[in-house]
């Protein structure tokens, strides 16, 4: 707990510097001295905080949410599947995946290069496309970033509202998360006396880095999450492909 303690701090502050990154930070990190589930588990109501809170705390609702709530749907229904493979697969793999997915999203730069004209030709399939697979990996991973990414990049969304409707995106899939887990009888009393700490912390420290925003350089902040999150996925990576090989 001790551990999850500093790594809620770090992950809500980078959260509130930045408009993003408690469960790309939060999870991966956990996952290093946990199994996927329980790392998963253990962020789901400090998730769900800091996501309701950066929106009630954000703005241009009607240019973000107000237009494309229907992606928070579909992040929704993919998060139901995902949470169901997190509860049924060995997690080895998942954290193969999780890696897989930080990657991804550090490599964005090269990414917004390519070709995705297609997405603003057909925005309601690929909404729906992208925002289920986000969705899956939502639940299975808790990192669903990098689609959402791609899709409104390709939109031209501007930085507020994309940091917006992402906000709700993550909010709705992790209330889905949560209800999966404690249909299945995996959040129960014990797993809420440990998160719901957790989750008070996350949001005192998110709100503390919102209001730090200014005078912190956005710049070295993302550099320092950036390495620190390739150093993360190389060993998320290691792990998961250690038994495998075994």
């Amino acid at each position: 707990m001790a551990f999850a303690v500093v790594i809620m701090v770090l992950s809500a502050l980078a959260h509130g510097v930045l408009g993003f990154g408690f469960p790309l930070i939060s999870t991966p990190v956990i996952a290093l001295v946990a199994d996927m589930q329980t790392a998963v588990l253990l962020t789901v109501l400090p998730n769900l905080a800091v996501n309701l809170v950066s929106i009630v705390r954000g703005g241009q609702w009607q240019e973000s949410l107000g237009r494309y709530w229907p992606m928070a749907i579909w992040v929704l229904l993919g998060t139901l599947l995902g949470t169901r493979v997190l509860m049924s697969v060995d997690p080895a793999p998942l954290k193969v995946l999780l890696a897989l997915m930080i990657a991804i999203y550090l490599a964005q730069d090269r990414i917004k290069q390519l070709d995705w004209s297609f997405i603003a030709r057909h925005p309601r399939v690929s909404g729906m496309v992208l925002g289920l697979f986000a969705g899956v990996l939502s639940g299975s991973v808790n990192v669903s970033l990098p689609p959402l990414v791609i899709y409104f990049m390709a939109l031209g969304l501007n930085p507020l509202a994309m940091t917006q409707i992402l906000n709700l995106c993550f909010l709705s899939g992790k209330a889905a998360q949560a209800g999966a887990f404690a249909l299945a009888g995996h959040f129960d009393n014990e797993v809420l006396m440990l998160s719901l700490p957790l989750a008070l912390l996350s949001v005192a420290i998110l709100v503390l880095g919102m209001r730090l925003r200014r005078g912190i350089q956005p710049e070295l902040y993302r550099r320092l999450v950036f390495w620190s999150l390739g150093i993360i996925a190389l060993l998320l990576a290691g792990q998961g492909l250690a038994p495998l090989l075994g």
